[in-house]
């Protein structure tokens, strides 16, 4: 056997994580003067141990370096050293960058000093893929970075805020830190918040991805977060709470669309229940609350505050620690929002070839939104408690210049809590209306949920490097437990639903994966296995849910078998063809599957079928499917500008959906896979890279999303009001036709903007305009009770939105203090959310005498988007 034979044999047994990578690949070619090849120039990245030589035909490689921007030397005895500044590198890309030597006597030291520019084209990307660098995060408009995402091409947003891509369902993303899965087993989603002050870049993968990525159907979004480095820095940052006041909180709030809402019968009063949820927090017993590592704090604190430090610790010893706090109020009546944020990362580069990492991150959120049903009994309305805490060890081990591999162990515990004040579900009282038969005048919501998920995973993964191909492959697996608790409307004559239970599931994975880079086209060919055992039990036919019992003379649920394993083979294909240095055609095609969170085949895990209308859990449901292609095209019009269009397509299967079921009289509402839909879809990207003080980023996505259901739940309600499931295509809830997105940057510096009267007041400005257009989204009109209208055959009206941040920054020696000023909905226009069904607009009910309805009921503010937002805020750097 040769000794590459060996190492590829070994390269494989050793695999590659289900994370994605978190390092770049630096390759190119230097030449002397004349053209002519050069073998043994010493390649180096300053700051860092990394470094190689040209190999014999004066090429070279470096890969799993970092992201973030370089300084390159190319070096060589008889030759001045070339020095290449503000070298970008981006994680699981390759930046060219070639370099040229001139010769110089040998006792000289000349350095050739080039200052890089970003690559206008990246020529081995084979699908959508979007890298937001550290800097352009903290300068948008935005809350944090789930806002950055609903600006990129093929992302919207629904009524509630949930992310779409692509016409997929919410829950269709899969976030990463690191390269590490933070997913909620539970729920399905990532619920956690990241400091953005904190993430040196995040990658957005939409549509199609490679074999190294699963569980997703829709996108990948990788958050890399920062590192020590070997110099000491840091960030103190404060942004107040909304300084103008919202309208809802007085009276009047809706007087511009009739006087008599001025009056008191629809009058706000507002509610702070900031104070309300840190006395239930607090005073409850230590084991009331999910525990979350790092208990959440209460500061005396308005608005948000976070720092963030990071430097060398001890010798080779480096830490980045950030934290965030967050207190803010709801601009609706009532409500309120607390967030905590605690990141520690260390590394420790033992030698050259050897590095250890660890990180901890703990975030916590205490929240209650408002509700409309609860106007006038705020503190009986539900509150939620949501604890997301990850510790993750790493180990990187660099066998020679092209071949290294991972291996991470991770714990991360996601604690659940909603309830009502500090009540045990034994002391809720049953809900009851006031007059209005509408608004709830006493008693208390009927949700009572305290579910906490351990999951530990072990990823080991490798690259390896051998002249055009660069090889993954690799293995993960994951085991939970799922201690699940609730109880719904527990009270005398409610339907005293609830759940007890702990599961143990475990998920297992690998992949291999070659992406071949020739000068003429870059090929990336994968293929994926994931395999989960729910170890959970099921009816073997939910058909035959009920058994006759002789012994009680009446029916009861059938007995249960442990659910089947799943697996699936996943291949992956993608590929790009330069044209041109300036034009280069790609085209992706994959099949991508998604399990079910487990709370859809956990819930009512004893079966229960003695409810009216019973829904139970499935954990027979299988992966949903997506098949999609994409093809696209991405040319450089100027030195500066870009132009990037795709079409996409998805043909989406076994979508989660539930189905009713029914023998003899007794009904059952049980999840499955009946649900499908189709997407096509136009993606346009046209960027102007910095050229003096400004930037311009413009998304547009044209888009179709029709399927028979829009959320697993459709189904429920379906059997609840006895209609069948649809059988045909509509347009789902989320598909919005047109969106558009265009953020507008200026970058001053010292000497920008001329002088007045001594000064230079646009010096060391900083200001992003970001303005967000989309059309309406669909909704079924009510027309007559006889007559059937097509489901979502009317639009809702257009939304638009104009957000403006602005900072000014000085120097004091080391020191960098700046004032910003936020201004969110510029216009403060009026964005509808909701609408009547009878008129479309969101106040007009159409029809007068219907039960429960008033104009104080008809008036709810959830219905408009937020209005104008504008806060302050003062930051210091070093």
């Amino acid at each position: 056997m040769t000794k590459h034979s060996r190492s590829l044999l070994l390269f494989l047994l050793l695999g590659q994580v289900v994370s994605a990578g978190v390092g770049g690949k630096l390759a190119g070619t230097v030449t002397s003067k004349d053209k002519v090849k050069m073998v043994g120039v010493d390649v180096l990245i300053e700051g860092t141990s990394m470094g190689t030589a040209a190999d014999k035909n004066g090429e070279y490689f470096i890969i799993n370096v970092p992201p973030g921007s370089y300084t390159i030397r190319f070096q060589m005895i008889g030759y001045k050293t070339a020095v290449h500044q503000s070298v970008q590198v981006v994680s699981d890309f390759t930046t060219r960058l070639d370099a040229n030597l001139e010769p110089v006597a040998l006792d000289a030291r000349e350095e050739v000093v080039v200052v890089a520019t970003r690559p206008l084209i990246q020529r081995d990307a084979t699908a959508t893929i979007r890298v937001i660098s550290a800097e352009d995060i903290v300068s948008m408009p935005v809350n944090n970075f789930k806002d950055v995402l609903a600006t990129q091409a093929g992302f919207t947003t629904d009524e509630s805020g949930g992310i779409h891509v692509r016409g997929g369902r919410t829950k269709e993303i899969l976030y990463m830190i690191d390269g590490v899965i933070v997913r909620d087993p539970m729920e399905g989603d990532f619920s956690g918040t990241v400091n953005q002050n904190a993430i040196q870049e995040m990658t957005v993968i939409s549509g199609t991805f490679n074999a190294e990525y699963g569980q997703a159907m829709s996108s990948v979004v990788n958050i890399v977060t920062k590192e020590g480095g070997d110099k000491f820095h840091g960030r103190l940052e404060y942004t107040s709470d909304q300084l103008n006041e919202s309208p809802y909180h007085k009276s009047g709030a809706f007087a511009y669309l009739d006087p008599n809402y001025a009056d008191e019968d629809t009058a706000f009063q507002y509610v702070d229940l900031r104070e309300g949820l840190f006395s239930y927090y607090n005073s409850t017993p230590a084991d009331f609350y999910p525990s979350a590592l790092i208990p959440l704090m209460e500061i005396p604190l308005n608005g948000q505050a976070s720092l963030s430090l990071g430097g060398p610790l001890w010798r080779n010893f480096s830490y980045y620690l950030s934290g965030l706090y967050s207190s803010e109020a709801s601009p609706l009546a009532h409500g309120g929002d607390i967030n905590q944020d605690v990141q520690l990362r260390l590394s420790n580069q033992i030698s050259s070839k050897l590095k250890l990492g660890a990180h901890l991150h703990s975030s916590s959120k205490l929240y209650q939104n408002y509700s409309h049903s609860w106007k006038y009994a705020p503190q009986n309305n539900s509150h939620t408690f949501k604890s997301n805490d990850r510790l993750s060890l790493s180990l990187t081990h660099t066998l020679s210049e092209a071949w290294f591999y991972n291996i991470h162990i991770s714990s991360q515990d996601v604690g659940t809590k909603t309830g009502v004040q500090d009540l045990d579900p034994a002391d809720y009282e049953r809900p009851q209306t006031d007059a209005s038969v509408y608004f709830y005048a006493s008693g208390n919501q009927g949700i009572y949920k305290d579910n906490l998920s351990h999951t530990k995973s072990l990823n080991i993964n490798s690259t390896y490097a051998t002249g055009d191909h660069l090889l993954k492959g690799g293995f993960n697996y994951a085991r939970h437990i799922l201690e699940i608790y609730s109880e719904e409307d527990p009270w005398l004559g409610g339907t005293n639903f609830k759940d007890d239970t702990t599961y143990t599931p475990n998920e297992m994975s690998f992949f291999l994966q070659d992406k071949i880079e020739f000068d003429y086209l870059i090929l990336n060919l994968g293929l994926r296995y994931d395999r989960i055992d729910p170890r959970i039990g099921m009816w073997e036919d939910i058909s035959s849910f009920a058994v006759w019992d002789s012994s009680l003379q009446n029916w009861v649920s059938a007995p249960v078998i442990d659910a089947p394993v799943e697996s699936k083979w996943s291949p992956r294909i993608g590929l790009a063809y330069p044209v041109t240095e300036n034009t280069v055609f790609h085209f992706s095609y994959g099949h991508f599957f998604q399990s079910p969170d487990f709370n859809a085949m956990t819930y009512n895990s004893e079966k229960d079928i003695s409810a009216a209308l019973p829904l139970v859990g499935n954990a027979g449901v299988k992966p949903q499917k997506t098949v999609a292609f994409e093809v696209g095209v991405k040319q450089a019009l100027s030195p500066i500008t870009r132009l990037t269009a795709t079409v996409w397509s998805k043909d989406i299967r076994d979508l989660l959906s539930t189905q009713s079921y029914r023998i003899i009289s007794i009904p059952v509402v049980v999840y499955t896979n009946t649900d499908y839909a189709s997407v096509k879809g136009v993606d346009i990207s046209l960027d102007r890279q910095f050229s003096g003080a400004f930037s311009a980023n413009l998304s547009y996505t044209l888009s179709v999303a029709r399927g028979n259901n829009s959320s697993p739940i459709s189904g429920y309600f379906s059997a609840y009001e006895n209609e069948e499931i649809p059988h045909k295509e509509y347009y789902l809830d989320f598909d919005q036709r047109h969106d558009l997105s265009l953020n507008l940057s200026y970058r001053g510096g010292p000497k920008s903007g001329g002088s007045l009267m001594g000064l230079r007041p646009l010096a060391n400005v900083n200001a992003n305009l970001l303005l967000n257009v989309a059309s309406g989204l669909p909704y079924t009109p009510f027309v007559d009770p006889t007559i059937q209208v097509e489901e979502n055959s009317a639009r809702k009206p257009w939304i638009y939105s104009l957000d403006l941040r602005v900072k000014k920054q000085v120097s004091i020696g080391a020191l960098q203090p700046a004032l910003f000023l936020e201004i969110m909905n510029l216009t403060d226009h009026e964005n509808v959310l909701n609408v009547n069904s009878r008129t479309g607009k969101p106040f007009d009910q159409g029809s007068t005498g219907l039960v429960g309805s008033s104009d104080d009921s008809n008036l709810n503010p959830a219905k408009l988007g937020p209005g104008r937002a504008i806060k302050a805020g003062v930051s210091v750097g070093w």
